[in-house]
């Protein structure tokens, strides 16, 4: 029980990492954010993968989410992360707009999380929060998603 009561607290403390208290007052980022990176709707993605046989990394984020923003300024910024990047089929899910793909990905609800994908929907891993590490831990995780895709 007590095991219970911690976990409960730290998924509570880690949820709060991404929670801002003030709403935005302007309607939430475009679909598409990140430097880089071409994104591409849950659809049109998973639709070139399967063609294309590439591998999915899936970031499910809020619009007022601070550390999904982050990820978009340093993250998907990285020049080495943008290269790598081309390897996979980049898609960006909106968990306020999009609840029902946001449920099937990131059933726990805390954002950002970052979801690998075979071609053919196959999950390999996941990330949840923003990468400790930066931008190289990213990558690290972006080539064990390559090496089980």
């Amino acid at each position: 029980m007590l095991a219970l009561i911690v976990l409960v607290a730290l998924v509570a403390c880690l949820m709060s990492a991404c929670i801002d208290p003030t709403p935005p007052s302007q309607p939430s980022e475009p679909e598409t954010p990140g430097t880089g990176i071409t994104w591409y709707s849950y659809d049109e993605g998973m639709k070139i993968a399967q063609e294309q046989n590439k591998p999915v990394m899936i970031d499910v984020y809020t619009g007022w989410c601070k550390w999904c923003k982050e990820l978009d300024r340093v993250i998907y910024s990285d020049t080495d992360v943008v290269n790598l990047a081309d390897k996979f089929v980049c898609i960006k899910i909106n968990a306020d707009k999009h609840r029902d793909l946001a449920a099937k990905y990131n059933p726990t609800g805390g954002v950002p999380t970052i979801v690998f994908l075979r071609s053919d929907g196959t999950e390999t891993h996941r990330l949840g929060g923003y990468p400790r590490g930066g931008a190289e831990a990213f990558m690290h995780e972006m080539v064990v998603a390559l090496n089980n895709a």
